[in-house]
């Protein structure tokens, strides 16, 4: 199993951002973060976790999400880190130029030697997709069939393809609903450069092809992780494409609903994979010498931040049991009693991962980690006690994991 840290990251403490102070907008809150984050992944590094990730959210001043670009925080990070990638959970395609997303994350794989891991998703908090959509006549997406969540899969889709063309042949041309690269007639006679020591130029002058620069480091093939999607035609889009996709989901029917749906669209691909390979779980994760400890710590991070936060945007559906109708509480103690909350001492931890292991054997486990709202010491002490006492256990478990699937 490959073990990765999320940061939203949360800046500014609990008593910070129930005050109404905006931690977000503080910079002594946001200076505090950095050095946090910093540590914390510079100690991972170090630990042997396989990947850290951020997350992409606008306007948050409240403190709650501050990543408005996770590829710098990604860049940023690198710079400090010798082994570990450094991924996004994600990029929102339809509300970025791809090819400008294509160079960046080009960008970050050469400065990182090829630590960068790609993360891409459709976007769904309202609040600022629909203020940065607007120049693409596009917003938040539902999944819900409507015009809206229609646009929202046609850019996604069209600027997913781009930016696989870019990374994959010196030059390359699209022509889809959206975009057409380069715009047809686009003259450029007069500059015999791309002519004499270039590709992409006509014989009439005008440009029919473009490459971006630099390329993914050594031209490699990248991974790509996409979260948190409930959908089975997600998941089946996944298996084509070589995708890792992360879920939510915490009920073992759904859960399995969705892995195979992905293993079964991978083989009709021709990917021979185990059962689990190139799947990834989320759960929070926070290690203590007790359990009381790791509870009262856990309390104050994703058990404020989920039903503050979360459980209104429609992230409790993700812990809805199959048959189950309702609503959805949410609350600390519900995520906990649903298995979304993985936390205590090693052996209490080991216990949760060795369920999830035999139950549906993931490749990644994506761990969420709360700067500012857990104590920094308590942070720290928790990912040492994590790669100690509980990596050990799972780092080589697939290997010895039948490909068969669970019934």
């Amino acid at each position: 199993m490959k073990f990765v840290l999320f940061y939203l990251p949360t800046v500014g403490t609990r008593k910070q951002i129930e005050s109404g102070m905006l931690p977000g907008q503080n910079t002594q809150a946001y200076q505090s973060m950095l050095y946090q984050i910093t540590e914390q992944v510079k100690a991972a590094d170090q630990l042997g976790y396989y990947a850290a990730a951020f997350t992409e959210h606008h306007f948050h001043i409240e403190g709650l999400e501050v990543s408005n670009n996770p590829i710098m925080l990604s860049l940023y990070l690198g710079m400090q880190t010798k082994n570990i990638k450094l991924a996004q959970l994600a990029n929102v395609l339809p509300f970025h130029n791809p090819i400008r997303v294509a160079e960046d994350i080009a960008m970050l794989d050469q400065m990182t030697k090829g630590r960068a891991v790609f993360g891409m998703a459709r976007g769904y908090q309202k609040r600022w997709a629909d203020v940065l959509g607007q120049v693409y006549g596009v917003g938040a997406t539902f999944s819900d069939k409507s015009q809206s969540d229609a646009r929202n899969r046609q850019l996604f889709d069209e600027h997913y393809k781009i930016i696989r063309k870019a990374w994959a042949s010196e030059t390359f041309s699209h022509k889809g609903d959206i975009w057409t690269i380069p715009p047809e007639g686009l003259e450029f006679a007069a500059h015999n450069a791309v002519r004499d020591y270039g590709r992409g130029m006509g014989e009439d002058g005008t440009i029919k092809e473009i490459g971006i620069a630099p390329k993914l480091y050594q031209n490699r093939e990248i991974e790509i992780w996409q979260p948190f999607s409930h959908s089975e035609d997600t998941w089946r889009f996944c298996a084509t494409e070589n995708i890792v996709p992360f879920m939510l989901n915490t009920d073992d029917t759904r859960m399995k609903r969705l892995i195979d749906a992905y293993h079964e669209e991978a083989l009709k691909v021709g990917r021979e994979i185990a059962y689990g390979d190139s799947i990834g779980v989320f759960r929070d994760v926070l290690v203590a010498k007790t359990d009381e400890d790791a509870h009262r710590l856990a309390a104050d991070g994703n058990g404020f931040v989920w039903p503050a936060w979360f459980g209104d945007l429609g992230f409790n559906e993700a812990l809805r049991r199959e048959g189950e109708t309702g609503k959805i509480k949410g609350d600390f103690k519900d995520l906990c009693e649903r298995g979304f909350e993985f936390i205590g001492t090693p052996d209490t931890v080991n216990r949760q991962i060795e369920h999830l292991v035999k139950t549906h054997n993931p490749e990644y486990l994506l761990m969420w980690q709360y700067p500012g709202l857990v104590p920094h010491e308590d942070m720290m002490r928790h990912m040492e006690m994590f790669a100690t006492q509980v990596m050990p256990n799972w780092t080589d478990s697939r290997e010895t994991k039948s490909s068969s699937i669970p019934v």
